[in-house]
């Protein structure tokens, strides 16, 4: 069970990375 936890926390962080990755690319096209 902790390793799912931490196969999920994972998922959430990478998510977060790649969100904030492409809105400051964005950004700075705009």
């Amino acid at each position: 069970m902790g390793i799912l936890l931490f196969v999920v926390f994972i998922a959430i962080f990478f998510g977060i990375a790649v969100g904030l990755l492409f809105g400051l690319r964005s950004a700075k096209i705009l």
